[in-house]
Formats: C-alpha cells, structure tokens, sequence
C-alpha cells in the first residue's frame, strides 16, 4: 500500500483514492463542499486546496484540489501550509459575500456544514459591504422548504437529485453569479428520494418542511437507533424527539438517516423519512378503550363498528385478565393475531400466550405461501442475499416481477448505480479513478444489462437495458425460457415451450436467451424478485433462475428477494407450520363456535381490513366472541374490538426485527410513549400477570420484566432465532449511552408552565441508554449513539469520523446477525411444477377478461406512512389502469368511473388509460385509503362496467 505524508506525519493509504477522502479517513480535517463520499468529486467548489510537493527537497510545492489529486506512493501534501490556509480562507469569504445572516433564524443552525467549514477556516470577520443577491423561493411540496439565498452553488444538490437518484425535474438555471437550483416552476419535487436533499446541502437551501411545523436545535433533541418500518429493506434511522413545550407539540419532531454500509449507506427513501408523523396523527391511540353499549349511529352501524369509551388502563387490563383466566379445553378458545409489523419480542409473547397451534401469521394464505417460498429459497446456501453494496457493484441484473421502486426503493437507488459498472470498468481501463464523477458519467460504454420484467413500465425503466412488460403468467413464460438458456449454457432451445405453455414471440425467446448469455458472463450477476406481484410462479421461477445460475457458475450467486414489511421472514420463523394464515383461522373460529365454545381473537398490531376482503374480515371479527386489540391507531380493525390498548409505535419501544435479507436488527426507544402507550407485549404481561392463570406459560410470562428476558427466551424456543443475543447491548464502563446531547438546553424550564420543580426524566429499564444528556458522549465507542457529531463538525458530513475507513462499517458494529436457518439442498423445493403460461402477444381485438393485478406506489401504499400529515397530503385517489388497447376494446376512456367485480368484491375507480401498463391486466393501487384491502384480493379476473349517469342514479334510487 502507499505511504504518504501529510503535514509530516506518515500514513498508509489505499492505492487509487483521492487524498480528501483519505485525510478524512485519517482524522485529518479539511474542509470540502461539493464532495460527497456516496458521489466523488467534481472540483466544483475549490475549498479542499492543499500544498503538494514533489519531493523532499521542495519547499514551495504548488496548489492542488484534494479532492482532484489521487494518491501516490512517497506523495508529500500539507493541509496547514500558509499558502492553502490562505487559499481556503479566500474561497469561503468569497462564498460568504452573498450568503445571508441569518444562521439564528435559519433551521440548519447548529448543524450546518457551511458553519463547521467556516470556523475551520478561520474566516470570522466579514469584510464585504455590499448587495447582496436574491432569488425568488420556489414551493416543492409539502416535503422541502426552499431558501435559494443560502446558496453557495456546490452543485451537490443537482448532482445527488440527477445524476445519483434519477431526478428531472431539479436543475441548475442561470450562468455566472446567478446560478438558480429549482424546479422551471413550482411543484412538488416527483423523485422518490428528494428527502435527501435535506441532508446533502450542505446549507439551509433546502429543509425539512414537516420539521419546521415543530422544529427544535440539534442539541436539544435525543435520539436513538432505530430501524424503518415502511418496508422490508429494514434501513437504519435515528428518530429525533424534544419533549413538549407548549400544547400542542409532538414529542416525534424528525428521522435522520443513520449510516448503515450494508442496508442503506447515507441515503433514505421519502416515504422512509417522512412517514414518521404516523406517530403523532390525530387518529393515534392512547388510551385504553372498551366496547360501549351505546347502538351506532350511522352509515357504520351494520358492518360491525362499535362505540367505545375510555377506561383507567387498570381497568383494561382486568377485563383482559378476565377473558384470559376463561380459556382452557372445551371452555375458551384463545387465539392470537400476530403482525409483520411488530417485532419478534411483541409476536413472541403472544405465542407463548395462546400457544404456537393457536397462533396464526395474520397475513392471508397468498402471502404466507409467498414467504415461505421467499424462505425456502433463501435457504439454498448457494442463493445469498445481497447487501446493498453488492448490489451496486452487480454487473448483471434480472429484476423479475417486483417494482422495487415502490416496494424496496432503497434497493432501486442501489440499482441505479449498478448502471454505471460498464463505465466504471472502461474508466479502470482508460486508468481514469472512480471518483472521477464528471469523467466517468460522460464515457462512452456499452449499457450494464438490467432486465426489467413486470407488468408495469418502471421508474427505473431509464436504466434499464431492455424490458418485459406482461402479465404474471406471461413473466413465468419470459423466466422459462431464460432457465432453460441457462441450463443449456446460453444456446436457444428450439422448442422453449415444452412444458405446454404458449410459444413467445421470437423477440421475447430471443431477449430471454441474450438475458441468460450476459448473467453467466457476469462476474457478479444478480437476480432481484420477491412478493409483490403475489404470483408464486413468478417468485419460484426467480429462485430455479438464481439456483441454476449457480449451477452453472459453480458459486453462491446474489440475490435479493423483497418481503413486504419489516418483520415479514421474523413473523413467518414464529410459526409453525404454513397453514397458519388468516383463512384458516377464520375456519378454526367458525368450527370452534359450530361447537358451542366462545372465541376471543387477541390482535397485535394489525388491521385485518388490509389483510382479507372487507367482507371476509367483518365476517371473521363478527364470528367472534371477543376482539382484543393492541394498535397504533384507530383503523377498521380497531373499531370493532372490544377492548383496544394503545400500543408503542416503532420509536417509542425496544424490539428485534428481521429484515428481506434474513438479517436481524434492533430499534431502542427513543422517548416514551404519551397517555398510556407501552410495548404491545407489556400489556400483555401486565394481563397475565393480573391474572390466576396458573401455567408453565404464564409462569414464564409473568417472569420477563425486560426485552432483552422475552429475547432471550424467544432464542431458547426456536434455534433459528439462537443468535439474537447477540444484538443486546451493554452499558459502557457502566455508563449508559445517552440520548441527549450534552448541550441540551431548557429541560429545568421546559415544564415551568405547569411546576417550576425539575422533574426526574424517565427510566430506561430495557436499553443501556438514558433519557438525558448524562452517559457516554460517543460515538465512534458504540453504534448505539445515533447523536452524529464531532468536535468542528456538527452536521451528519461528521459520519465519516466513526467509520472504518472511507464508506467503511460503523466503528463497533459487528457482523450481521442472520437468522440460523437450516439449509435444503436444491431438488427439496426446485421440484416444483410451474404455473402454464400464456404468450406475450396478447390479441387486442379479442375481449378476453383482464387480470387485476397490484401496483404500488411509495406514497400511497403505506399503512403507516398514509397517516403521515405530509404524505395523506398528496395521496391521490385511488384507480385503475390499463393499456389503451384494451381501454378502446371495452369502450372505456381515460377519467371514466368503472365498476370492478373481484371474487364478489365490488369497487368503484376512476380509470386511467396508459401505455406503461401491460395489455391483459388491469392494474389496481394496493394500500391506497378506502380501498385498502384492494391487494388481499389480487391478482384475480375482473368484470369491468363502466359507470353512467343514468346507472348512478339508477343505484341511488334502489339505495
């Protein structure tokens, strides 16, 4: 390795890297701007400048940008010359001469990096005195806040929104001294990851407008680990609470992305960062309800919704020990609803309490088949699942029936910059370094083969070499041909279709064979599916595709197989045995009543209304006895319980959740939950412990008073959670963690209003973290101090201060903890039979009834998220849309009302006709509000009649 020598000291350095990014790796501080570690550098901003010698007898050296001059062996740089001290401190007062004074109003006070590099150069004093320019603020959407006057033209932001994330409607207008970065007019920014542009300015030019309706300092917030609950990438956050001043005010104020190398590296999704306000929505639970005898009043008075009244949480809890002391053989059947939701720690005390016979998945029997397949194929040691890093450096990618745009979106962006490899590869060649960002985007290459099949044109569609757009039959057909290419080392098969299914048009074969061809000469090829097309046929052939693959290369191939939430592969270990799934249960409820014995269903986090039809789950709580159920917020599920406990959201609470990945993660509580939130799994402790159960159960129940004592009995029951120990925390040198900074302010005030005496903050008895600035001040000591910040950098750039190295690992993270899954040689599952296809060229003359199918949307398909004030802001109406073919052939234009019969479901949405959709299908928003349970019935045939007028009133008058 080269040894360089900076300001006279000696390091050793990785061959091939620019000197700023290994200055910063070594502690040394420089200041920069437009460089950003994710991105490389550009040469934008000339604040990085140091003095580079030619040799030891040079004294004089010559200026050069650090982040422009690659590294080399005997190299001798200074950082603390005069002359680039000098330099610096010129290029920031010139910065400064438009940059307004407003740092006490501005809402990236306190962590700025403009700020932290303007103390690091000394620059103090402002000598310029004249006008100062200014721009008009653009409105982005209830998203971003927009200060163009902070300005200091790094470009950073135009080269994250557009060149990193895939963005077109941000760029950078104007020449000279009046460089604008908007949109050509106001709107909402349409990338699905423009939250970031809050953490990637390096000013106040752009800033997180849900923040600003509650914003506090950076040093007056706590902050914990935590993990996103939006979706199964299982990303790293840091969730910022304050608690109230005045009435009013959330305790949740934020979410923060917290560095993750192998999940999310810098960079969240924007359902991700502002889907937090779930937690504070206006239809949060928290107080303990009770079925009240009062009728309703209402169009809901005969589907099952009852009226409820706040009781004392004793009182609750009584009631539920009630219910539980009558349960037993030929009396009382208890079973338990558990959730994807929420954690392993909460599902697994249910189990214990109803019994893992009486404990069902709560997911429908699609997605539970689904996740087993997800899980049998994950068990093949030869199929491993990527990191995000891998990812991004796969030079070969079948994306096969999943949008990952709007069910892994963070995985998309890693994709995105997969599309790039062949330019990196020409730029090695031509002996340009990879951080060369402006060199390495304009060299001619050929495309990396990214093969997307779905039934919908993509976002991803403009880095995508080729595309198959079809139904899911068809998609089987498409990954058919391509296994059997595979299989015969690339060479097309005459008669691809010989399992009986429809022969392809010859463009699709021939697509399918030259897709084979380049993923066995990838060095690193990957195989992207998962569940979202709820078609088995399409997952399990991704598998045989990955499995033959391997085969074929003799090695573990990469794939990443997406899982709808974020403890989707935990909750599914839990069970014990695939027929645990909703229709079952609603089966084991109507046998068990027929019998004469009552049933109380306990639900955990979920609303059934998403999971089953609508009428399926009136019919399935109606059959019941007894509903208990432990939520967030009031749903449809909620409403028609009985007795409803107010449960911990994902920042308010400790747990262990499973990621798509089969990695196991930890959340810690960031604050305490308001009213009489607590931990789903406490209250049911708290009831069997009011109890006289007397079991060996029970007995153990009433024994955990800690999470980490419902972990370590979960890795006792079940050896495939065995490792999960591992993630528990100790205190440091007996000091614990804390959550606060040690400049918070106002906490012997924050509560004057009502008493002047200094309350005692709460106790943490799960986490070794305190709910205050006293503890360990840390963070390159423990992964658990999700305060970012170090001495001269207050901002998230200080990131780089408590990693291994350049884009490294968290310093004190260990490795992943993975679930303990036995292995299955291949013939175990790649037995299976495939679904019979049909073919790709569908005859749109012919009326032939249309397949629903899902879509997603990453704003809109969101249980949690679509409680979020900002997102429920631009949610837009559900719909329904097919392809203009099959629109003309029906009758039917763009903004008709249709009327869908589904399986005896019926709905009403407005169609949108569009050619990004396949012929065949009819595409139906899965999640979207009031129409919720729209994917528990899909994919299926539809009839399709267009609604009139005159049939509008027609169905009134009958009403």
């Amino acid at each position: 390795m080269p040894i360089i020598t900076v300001d006279g000291e000696d390091y050793e350095v990785e061959a091939g890297q620019n000197l700023l990014g290994l200055c910063l790796a070594r502690g040394i501080d420089l200041p920069y701007f437009c460089w950003h570690p994710a991105m490389g550098s550009v040469g934008a901003c000339r604040q990085c400048a140091v003095i580079e010698y030619k040799d030891v007898e040079d004294q004089q050296g010559r200026l050069v940008m650090s982040c422009m001059t690659e590294v080399r062996d005997g190299g001798r740089y200074s950082v603390s010359a005069q002359a680039a001290r000098e330099f610096r401190g010129g290029i920031i007062e010139n910065l400064m001469t438009n940059h307004p004074h407003d740092c006490p109003v501005c809402e990236e006070g306190g962590e700025c990096h403009l700020q932290d590099m303007t103390e690091m150069t000394g620059h103090t004093v402002r000598r310029y005195r004249g006008p100062k320019r200014t721009h008009h603020n653009q409105y982005l959407g209830p998203f971003i806040n927009h200060e163009m006057n902070r300005c200091i033209a790094c470009y950073r932001c135009t080269r994250y929104y557009r060149d990193y994330a895939g963005g077109t409607d941000l760029e950078a207008l104007g020449r000279n001294n009046q460089i604008y970065f908007g949109r050509h007019e106001d709107g909402r920014l349409l990338n699905g990851f423009s939250g970031n542009l809050v953490e990637i300015c390096p000013t106040g030019v752009f800033t997180d407008k849900t923040f600003s309706r509650h914003y506090v300092r950076k040093w007056d917030q706590q902050m914990a680990p935590s993990v996103c609950e939006h979706c199964g990438v299982g990303c790293n956050t840091a969730p910022a609470a304050r608690e109230p001043a005045a009435p009013g005010d959330p305790w949740l104020r934020r979410v923060t992305n917290l560095y993750n190398r192998d999940i999310n590296g810098y960079f969240l999704c924007d359902r991700g960062r502002f889907g937090y306000e779930y937690a504070n929505s206006p239809a949060r639970l928290s107080r303990v309800l009770e079925r009240d005898n009062v009728d309703v009043i209402g169009s809901t008075a005969g589907d099952g919704v009852l009226s409820h009244r706040e009781i004392h949480p004793a009182d609750g809890v009584e009631a539920f020990a009630r219910f539980l002391e009558n349960q037993g053989p030929g009396k009382h059947l208890l079973l338990g609803i558990g959730s994807p939701r929420s954690s392993l720690e909460n599902n697994f005390v249910l189990r214990t309490l109803t019994g893992a016979e009486h404990f069902y998945a709560g997911v429908d029997i699609t997605d539970l088949q689904l996740l087993r397949l997800v899980d049998t194929i994950q068990c093949d040691e030869r199929i491993v699942s990527a990191t995000t890093p891998e990812i991004e450096q796969a030079d070969a990618i079948l994306i096969l029936g999943e949008d990952i745009d709007n069910t892994a979106p963070r995985i998309a962006l890693a994709v995105r910059q997969a599309a790039l490899n062949h330019r990196r590869l020409r730029a090695t060649e031509l002996k340009i370094p990879q951080w060369q960002d402006a060199a390495l985007r304009q060299l001619p290459a050929p495309a990396v083969p990214i093969v997307f099949a779905g039934s919908e044109i993509p976002a991803l569609a403009d880095c995508c070499s080729d595309q198959v757009i079809g139904t899911p039959d068809e998609l089987v057909s498409f990954g058919e041909v391509l296994l059997t290419a595979i299989r015969t080392n690339g060479i097309q098969d005459e008669t691809p279709s010989a399992k009986g299914n429809a022969p392809l048009t010859s463009d699709i074969i021939q697509l399918a064979v030259e897709t084979a061809r380049a993923l066995i000469g990838a060095k690193r090829p990957l195989i992207i599916a998962g569940c979202g097309a709820r078609h088995a046929g399409v997952l399990r052939t991704a598998g045989l595709i990955a499995a033959a693959l391997a085969q074929k290369k003799e090695r573990a191939i990469n794939t990443y197989l997406a899982c709808p939430e974020m403890n989707s592969l935990g909750l599914l270990n839990l069970l014990n045995s695939g027929e645990q799934h909703l229709q079952r249960l609603h089966s084991t409820v109507t046998e068990t009543r027929q019998r004469g014995i009552p049933v109380t269903l306990v639900i955990l986090e979920n609303d059934l209304f998403r999971r089953l039809g609508q009428h399926q789950a009136q019919e399935l709580l109606a059959a019941a006895d007894n509903v208990i159920a432990l939520d967030h917020l009031l749903n449809d599920t909620t409403r028609r319980a009985h007795l409803v406990f107010p449960a911990s959201a994902t920042a308010e609470c400790q747990g262990t959740v499973i990621n798509s990945g089969g990695s196991a993660q930890r959340h810690y509580c960031v604050y305490e939950g308001v009213g009489f939130i607590q931990e789903s799994w406490r209250w049911l402790a708290d009831a069997v412990s009011a109890s006289n159960l007397h079991s060996e159960a029970a007995d153990q129940i009433r024994s955990w008073q800690h999470c980490d004592d419902v972990t370590r009995a979960l890795a006792a029951t079940l050896p495939v959670f065995a490792d999960l120990p591992k993630l528990s925390a100790t205190a440091l040198d007996e000091f614990k963690v804390a959550r606060q900074s040690h400049r918070a302010s106002g906490r012997t005030a924050i509560n004057a209003r009502e008493h002047v005496a200094e309350m005692p903050p709460p106790e943490d008895i799960d986490a070794p973290l305190s709910f205050t600035m006293e503890g360990v001040h840390n963070p390159a000591a423990t992964t658990l101090q999700a305060v970012i910040r170090a001495p001269g950098w207050s901002s998230n750039q200080s990131i780089h201060k408590f990693l291994r190295g350049l884009n490294g690992q968290r310093i004190g993270r260990g490795p992943a903890v993975l679930l303990q899954r036995t292995t299955a040689a291949l013939p175990h599952w790649q037995s299976v039979e495939l679904h019979a296809s049909r073919t790709l060229l569908v005859d749109k003359a012919k009326m032939t009834p249309l397949l629903a199918v899902p879509l997603y949307r990453l704003l809109g398909s969101g249980e949690l998220s679509n409680s979020a004030a900002g997102i429920a802001s631009v949610l837009t109406p559900a719909f329904a849309k097919l392809h203009p073919a099959e629109a003309a052939t029906r009758g039917i234009s763009h903004g008709d009302l249709l009327q869908l019969s589904l399986n005896g479901h019926l709905l009403q949405l407005t169609a949108q006709v569009d050619f990004e959709i396949s012929p065949g299908v009819i595409g139906l928003p899965c999640g979207f509000p009031k129409h919720g349970d729209v994917g528990a019935l899909l994919p299926a045939e539809v009839e399709i009649r267009k609604v009139t007028a005159s049939s509008q009133q027609t169905e009134g008058d009958e009403a």
